[in-house]
């Protein structure tokens, strides 16, 4: 072999040499691999479901015939309150049931029916953890007993916004029926409910099942201190005081009782004991996320707080337009200022209620006004109004709250539709439940104070209806699981 050979073979070895060390063989990627299924693990409680007889012997839930029988029979005082015995006493079996101690435990105290069942939140936690593992279920979510944050229905959906009052937290709970209704069938994602859509056509969700609740309890974290007692004190509805043709919210109330953690109650000296309250205390979470809310500003609760129970909306899923019952705690529960009367609280002896769950006063409508109208097809000609509101969440809204709705309803039906007696009811202190949560839609909704609805009204064309649910509206979420202001 002569030099030119060797040189050109010696040149083509490091020629192969160079492309292999330049262009290796990758080997083929492993593909991304497959997360692991999160590990499900039950909630240390379980949501507790209602009993199916109530203490007051109507089984629950009890048959929308009759229920509907009791509304027929709806008749009203002269501050046009509930007076059909069968209405009150069913209320007041909710309520017996709602605030049973149950076996379920907590931060090592047993918790209330209602403190076992499930926010909003915890259901959309639920979807997430249902997208990373398909047999995750709704006692897969860890929880607690809620959140504690301001209410939308302060500014929801209103002309004129009115002020949360700094003081008032709560949180929306459903029991396991309503729960895992929303839970299957998505109802918090919008493009859900947008799928229900009918241009042109009236539309709805499905309706929540039979035995469905949905509550609205609202509560207070004592931190006022009484310098001339020492104990807590607290702001305390004082009544219409004759006049429910204004807004009347609490910060100008002007009446307050004292709460006492380890002393007796004094009535004398207007001291009650915290026993007199449904409270839970404050965890850590609870007091963070309250810190951390910028609608609460110089709210900063810690953990160790006392958080009692002011009042909670109640809705339960009876008949096609829900029963509906609200409570407050009362300084006199034998003789409750209005919108309650002796005459519901007179009955609430056969509920068997705990000294706590007894301290609390409740107005009821399971009509919107009387004589009862039928679902579609009514009027309010010869009717008269039926209120229902709770102090702490509707006395303090003034007209303006209403504007856009009457106006909603004005051009639909003429300007004088709406009116009753001739009146038209426009204060937070003329209002009922039934009327206001029929309103409910996808939409940026509006509100109404008492009078017959239509469950057809022409305006609900082209939108979807809620099934009398604003918390759906007002937790609507967006395919990533955030929430959709």
């Amino acid at each position: 072999m002569n030099n030119i050979t060797v040189k050109i073979s010696s040149l083509l070895f490091f020629l192969f040499v160079i492309i292999v060390a330049c262009n290796p063989d990758k080997p083929t990627p492993d593909p991304d691999p497959i997360p692991e299924p999160i590990t499900l693990i039950a909630n240390s409680f379980a949501a507790v479901p209602m009993p199916s007889t109530l203490s007051t012997g109507d089984p629950f839930p009890t048959d929308s015939i009759i229920v509907n029988g009791w509304v027929k029979q709806s008749k009203v005082d002269a501050k046009n309150l509930e007076t059909n015995k069968n209405i009150i006493k069913h209320g007041w079996g909710i309520w017996s049931a709602l605030t049973e101690i149950t076996s379920e435990v907590h931060d090592n105290k047993p918790l209330r029916r209602f403190e076992t069942w499930y926010t909003p939140q915890d259901i959309i936690t639920a979807y997430g953890i249902n997208n990373q593992n398909a047999a995750a279920e709704l006692i897969h979510v860890k929880r607690g007993k809620g959140n504690l944050t301001n209410f939308n229905q302060f500014n929801h959906g209103q002309n004129n916004p009115v002020t949360s009052d700094p003081g008032i937290v709560g949180f929306v709970k459903y029991n396991p029926s309503a729960a895992e209704y929303l839970y299957k069938n998505k109802l918090f994602y919008k493009s859900v409910l947008e799928s229900y859509k009918k241009e042109g056509a009236l539309a709805a969700i499905p309706e929540f099942p039979l035995g469905g609740i949905s509550l609205k309890p609202v509560f207070a974290t004592l931190d006022s201190i009484n310098p001339l007692t020492g104990n807590y004190s607290l702001q305390i509805w004082p009544g219409e005081q004759g006049n429910n043709q204004r807004a009347w919210g609490r910060t100008a109330w002007n009446n307050s009782v004292d709460v006492t953690i380890d002393g007796q109650t004094d009535i004398s000296k207007r001291t009650y004991s915290i026993n007199d309250f449904v409270y839970f205390i404050v965890d850590s979470s609870q007091a963070a996320a309250i810190k951390n809310n910028p609608q609460l500003k110089g709210e900063a609760p810690e953990a160790g707080d006392y958080a009692v129970l002011l009042g909670m909306h109640v809705s339960s899923k009876e008949n096609v337009r829900w029963t509906w019952q609200t409570f407050w705690w009362s300084e006199n529960p034998d003789s409750p200022y209005t919108p309650s009367s002796p005459l519901i609280a007179s009955l609430r002896a056969e509920a068997q209620l705990d000294q706590a769950a007894n301290h609390y006063a409740m107005a009821i409508a399971y009509n919107m006004v009387q004589k009862a109208q039928p679902n579609t097809g009514g009027s309010n000609s010869d009717v008269t109004s039926v209120y229902a509101y709770n102090p702490y969440l509707e006395a303090g809204f003034a007209k303006g709250v209403f504007t856009n709705g009457n106006k909603l309803v004005s051009d639909a039906y003429g300007a004088d539709y709406a009116k009753i007696d001739g009146k038209l009811n426009d204060w937070g202190m003329q209002t009922n439940c039934m009327s206001c949560h029929m309103q409910a839609t996808i939409e940026n909704g509006v509100y109404i104070a008492d009078q017959y609805v239509d469950m057809e009204a022409p305006y609900f064309k082209s939108k979807v209806t809620l099934d009398f649910s604003w918390s759906i509206q007002k937790n609507q979420i967006d395919s990533t699981g955030k929430n959709i202001k």
